[in-house]
């Protein structure tokens, strides 16, 4: 998991600064890509808010201190989900955050924190709300209360509605560079500096992300792609594993948009230190010398294409035997 007090301390040390001069808005809205920790940060601040330690201290503790003591009541039961004035609301791969879920809260924005300092509603991914939730919700942001913070996230901000934005105080997110990252899992992860180095730049600078893509072990995943479908001409039965499970065609997808990237990136005399496959170097020269800048443009387009079609639910088995014929050139 991502650590918010590491990673977003500015944004954290902003809000402190907040809390002390009592300037705190009723409602944020967190923008940023997915996996950048905006969910983790929103928990930290709840943490911030009714922590026993700040709350003794009248939340004046010193800007080098720490944010909160994580061992007080009031944080233990924020960490576990089980605070009655922290509440997370967020929908299920694939569904919609409810007008249900929406008027459940709404239900209890105004009532009185029952142990806390300040009741703390979360809501992540926005983007996933019904109408009739962003409607149901906008009520809530035109008529605040004072003894409640809405902290809503979102990774694509154009799917929300302007009438949300709008009543909303906009703090982003933004990643870390690759560079950074990879010296922060090679350093406080002990990976090696090649699998470091593919975490970070294949995350795109997401501290979560690049958590992720440790623990299902996604740097030995994309050795196996190169491997079994793009340096190999014998991979009937692992494309067939690979398009019956939706996750790993999604990861199979990425891989592949990466190695053409790279490959394209070589034909234009980058620096290797910019790849993302640095570790398979010899290979993606050797792959990259049988094809023109323009048919490694026209297959990144292909799979650009191919990644809507997935998207979109649609079938890719035709169009992924067509790129993989066009790579075997």
């Amino acid at each position: 998991m991502t650590d918010p007090t590491n990673i977003h301390a500015p944004v954290l040390t902003r809000f402190r600064t907040l809390i002390r001069k009592q300037r705190l808005a009723h409602a944020y809205l967190f923008v940023g890509p997915s996996y950048i920790g905006k969910g983790e940060t929103s928990l930290a601040l709840a943490k911030m808010i009714n922590c026993e330690r700040n709350v003794e201290r009248e939340a004046s503790c010193d800007d080098e201190g720490e944010f909160y003591c994580a061992q007080c009541p009031e944080c233990l039961k924020i960490t576990s989900g089980n605070h009655p004035d922290v509440r997370v609301i967020e929908s299920g791969i694939g569904e919609s955050i409810k007008i249900e879920q929406i008027r459940e809260m709404l239900n209890q924005v105004k009532l009185r924190p029952f142990s806390g300092r300040q009741k703390v509603f979360i809501l992540k991914n926005i983007e996933n709300m019904t109408p009739e939730g962003a409607n149901a919700l906008l009520k809530t942001l035109e008529e605040p209360s004072a003894s409640s913070l809405l902290l809503l996230t979102t990774s694509v901000p154009e799917k929300t509605l302007d009438t949300v934005k709008s009543r909303c105080q906009m703090i982003h997110f933004l990643p870390l560079s690759a560079e950074r990252l990879a010296v922060q899992l090679t350093d406080g992860d002990g990976e090696s500096s090649l699998r470091a180095h593919f975490l970070a730049y294949f995350a795109e600078g997401c501290p979560g992300k690049a958590q992720r893509f440790k623990e299902i072990q996604m740097f030995e995943k994309k050795n196996e792609v190169i491997d079994r479908f793009l340096l190999t001409t014998e991979s009937q039965a692992y494309m067939k594993k690979i398009l019956a499970d939706k996750e790993q065609t999604r990861e199979f997808l990425d891989v592949l948009l990466s190695w053409i990237r790279d490959c394209v990136l070589i034909k234009t005399g980058i620096d290797s230190a910019r790849l993302i496959h640095r570790d398979r170097i010899n290979e993606l020269r050797r792959f990259q010398e049988r094809f023109a800048f323009e048919e490694l443009l026209e297959a990144h387009q292909d799979v650009v294409r191919m990644c809507q079609l997935f998207t979109d639910n649609l079938n890719i088995k035709i169009p992924l035997a067509l790129i993989r014929t066009s790579l075997k050139a």
